[in-house]
């Protein structure tokens, strides 16, 4: 799918005439007499107009209610055109959203968002009539993103609902929801959503540039948007949040970041992500700190064990076996001898094949998706085993990082990738090499500042105050509510700030 190449420059727009057929003809033109484009002439005593919709992108009986009939039941006899227009711009349909367009692609690209047009002989404007009503996923819980507490709302694909839920759960003025169509051929709906008063305005207008310079022919979802909003240069991990959460995006709005909603998708992107919020979920905040803080450590231990594990147990055994008692070591070379693989070859192909595995459970239907993991991970595990294809041990660490890594599953793509790799450092430089690893990754943390925010906040550059209150640890509500303070995006002098002000 070539999403991106270069386009000529846009033509210059075609205004509306005082004709009515030669507006239809122009708009009709547009859409290549596609078999939904209908159009409903008008004969309102000696006024001529038409009513243009794509069919199934409209409320039928909105239409019906707040526009046909309106027009057809309060219109004087011997009234003018222009005076006709004008009086039900300003009176007739004032319950619904409308507004008036000059220009034929405007109008056209109003009519593909759902709307209903209204043209007047003898008057060289539309009027645009909000009664959409195209098939949509009705507000539910997120399928990606569980959390044991909290609200039981998830984002859908259609953005209108999607800014009505930001809007619910962050009710103030302060919040600024803005639009930009994104899109050369299919123009799809992008809103940008930031607290006035906590957003920083570079970053704002940072994130505005990188949209406006998108030159994508469509945007099939959120995620094409994502290395147009990630600064230059490699990385391991995303620099941009996602989640379904209208409840979790509203809190990263409260502190400062800037929200991203894409129209067809229910994953919002968050500006700018740090490394320490994969380890964050809502639960933190809802249970009791104690709690919180082991839920932390608990998931940054899994995330070693998911990328580190098989590496250091390739490296243990090829390379230092003198590190394991010789009971432990006992058993594991006696399995391991009976197996036809050596270990690197065996630690490589096992976990391949549940990646294997895991994917073909997410694309396969619900109905046999499970299915399919219960026979790769139980009777294929069980069968190899017995077969002496693969040893006991090699399963159990393959079990396990499978665990962990759904323990941190924000991440879990990247993880995949840095566990073979890291396999492969272990079994052919050992220990050594994968420390090296291990340092090269950190130094490319370090090196990521998206929007100027080093990425290893709170921990480099250090910040003690943002450690001891929420980014490790977090500390009570009582507490957390005598100043609102974000540990990722202030700087040092908004924590000397916060420090002087909790003494």
């Amino acid at each position: 799918m070539n999403l991106y190449q270069s386009f000529p420059a846009e033509k210059a727009k075609t205004p509306f005439c005082e004709s009515l057929t030669d507006n239809l003809s122009a708009l009709g033109g547009l859409f290549a007499d596609s078999f939904d484009f209908k159009i409903r002439r008008l004969s309102l005593g000696s006024i001529r107009a038409a009513l243009i919709c794509l069919d199934g992108m409209c409320n039928n009986a909105e239409i019906f209610q707040s526009v046909t009939l309106p027009l057809t039941q309060e219109y004087p006899a011997g009234e003018s055109a222009p005076a006709f227009y004008e009086r039900v711009r300003d009176r007739i349909s004032a319950n619904v959203q409308q507004s008036e367009v000059f220009f034929v692609e405007d109008a056209s690209a109003a009519v593909i968002a759902g709307n209903l047009l209204l043209l007047v002989d003898g008057v060289a404007r539309s009027l645009v009539f909000g009664v959409q009503g195209y098939p949509k996923h009705a507000i539910s819980d997120p399928q990606s993103d569980m959390q044991d507490q909290g609200s039981h709302d998830g984002f859908t694909d259609s953005f209108k609902d999607n800014a009505t839920l930001v809007r619910r759960h962050l009710a103030t003025d302060r919040l600024c929801i803005k639009n930009r169509l994104i899109g050369q051929t299919g123009k799809t709906n992008v809103l940008v959503c930031y607290l006035k008063d906590r957003a920083s305005a570079e970053m704002v207008a940072e994130v505005f540039r990188r949209l406006d310079s998108v030159q994508l022919d469509l945007v099939p979802g959120s995620g094409c948007l994502s290395s147009f909003l990630e600064p230059a240069g490699w990385r391991v991990f995303p620099t941009v949040g996602s989640t379904e959460r209208p409840d979790v995006f509203c809190a990263k709005l409260a502190e400062g970041k800037i929200g991203v909603i894409v129209d067809g998708t229910p994953h919002a992107l968050l500006i700018p992500f740090l490394f320490i919020e994969n380890f964050h979920t809502l639960d933190d905040y809802l249970k009791r700190p104690y709690y919180a803080f082991f839920l932390r450590v608990m998931k940054a231990v899994a995330f070693l064990v998911a990328v580190f594990l098989p590496g250091l147990y390739a490296a243990v055994l090829l390379f230092h076996p003198e590190i394991l008692p010789d009971s432990v070591l006992g058993h594991i070379v006696s399995s391991q001898r009976q197996t036809p693989f050596p270990v690197l070859v065996e630690s490589l192909v096992i976990h391949i094949i549940y990646e294997v595995v895991r994917e073909a459970g997410l694309r396969m239907p619900k109905s046999v998706g499970h299915t399919i993991s219960i026979v790769g991970a139980l009777i294929i595990g069980d069968a190899a085993v017995s077969a002496h294809l693969i040893s006991a041990p090699m399963l159990i660490i393959v079990a396990l990082t499978a665990v962990s890594s759904a323990v941190v599953s924000d991440i879990q793509d990247p993880v995949s990738v840095l566990r073979l790799v890291f396999i492969v450092i272990g079994g052919v430089f050992g220990i050594f090499g994968i420390f090296l690893g291990a340092g090269a990754l950190l130094l490319n943390f370090c090196a990521q500042r998206p929007y100027g925010i080093p990425y290893t906040l709170p921990f480099a550059p250090l910040r003690m105050t943002a450690l001891k209150r929420d980014a490790v640890m977090r500390r009570d509500w009582k507490f957390l509510q005598k100043k609102q303070y974000d540990p990722a995006l202030a700087g040092e002098e908004g924590e000397q700030e916060h420090e002087k002000g909790s003494v």
